[in-house]
């Protein structure tokens, strides 16, 4: 069964474009929960709309927007893609592009890791672009990337910090509340130290 946080996690993974409008269709045709957690007339609504029409999305996303608590999962979004570094899980590149595109729509606590993507390693090649380079080649600028990779760490861990000590909430898409200390927001002040360390 489907709770209300499942249902809401299905309107975010569209909203954001991390599931095709096709995926969401059949998962609503499944998902019966949704008329007793919300009611007839929204269940109804989502059901009425003509899935196979171009602009779709902005039809949806008009019905589903106001049941997204953004904030609670983009902070959810943010920590795991800080953990994916962390950890060496999914493409390092393709984590930094997301978190390139946040700071650049407002999460300006992510600027150091957003600068560096921007600085040299967008230009590097993807894990799933491997093919279209030639070995050699792939690997000696994966190695820029890999030199790179305890100073991205160390600012993942930095950030990760902030967020479970809640000096750093997340409160709706694109917005934040910080609750460092001045000294603390050292990507915001002193950036360029930070790249020399």
């Amino acid at each position: 069964m489907n709770s209300k946080e499942d249902i809401q996690k299905q309107f975010y993974k569209i909203y954001k474009g991390q599931n095709s409008i096709s995926e969401f269709e059949e998962w609503l045709y499944k998902t019966q929960e949704i008329e007793s957690v919300y009611n007839n007339d929204f269940y109804f609504k989502l059901l009425d709309l003509d899935y196979r029409k171009k602009h779709i999305k902005v039809e949806l996303v008009k019905i589903i927007e106001m049941e997204i608590p953004h904030g609670k999962f983009e902070q959810t979004r943010i920590i795991s893609l800080l953990k994916n570094i962390i950890f060496d899980k999914d493409d390092p590149i393709e984590i930094l592009e997301q978190l390139y595109d946040d700071y650049c729509n407002g999460y300006s606590f992510l600027r150091f890791l957003g600068l560096t993507y921007i600085t040299g390693i967008d230009a590097l090649p993807k894990l799933k672009q491997r093919d279209k380079w030639d070995e050699n080649e792939f690997n000696s600028k994966r190695e820029i990337l890999n030199n790179l990779k305890p100073k991205l760490i160390k600012e993942a861990e930095r950030l990760l910090s902030f967020f479970q000590e809640e000096l750093l909430i997340i409160a709706e898409e694109n917005v934040y509340l910080d609750y460092r200390k001045e000294e603390e927001k050292i990507e915001l002040h002193n950036v360029e130290r930070m790249f020399k360390e």
